[in-house]
């Protein structure tokens, strides 16, 4: 298992203990095995070269979710919304 894996795995792990193992989109069990890490401000070329991978791969920006809820979390049409976020991110990467 490579690092990016284990990375990734931890980070499911310490998602599913924040949010209560509850999808925040369905509101049912949501765990390790059958969620998805799903972006907030999504990982296309233009979020990635506005904000970059450190504010768009961060906890903050991220839910666990079942595969089916994984659109609803984005807030890719709210720009308000994105950049509020970004901001927060950047802050508490600053720190």
């Amino acid at each position: 298992m490579s690092r990016k894996d284990l990375d990734i795995a931890e980070l499911k792990l310490a998602k599913c203990h924040e949010q209560g193992y509850e999808c925040p989109v369905c509101h049912k069990y949501v765990d390790v095995e059958t969620g998805e890490l799903a972006h907030k401000i999504p990982q296309n070329k233009w979020c990635l070269a506005k904000w970059g991978p450190k504010v768009l791969h961060h906890p903050l920006n991220m839910d666990l979710v079942h595969h089916e809820c994984n659109d609803a979390v984005s807030i890719s049409n709210h720009p308000l919304a994105m950049d509020r976020l970004a901001r927060l991110i950047q802050v508490a990467l600053d720190r």
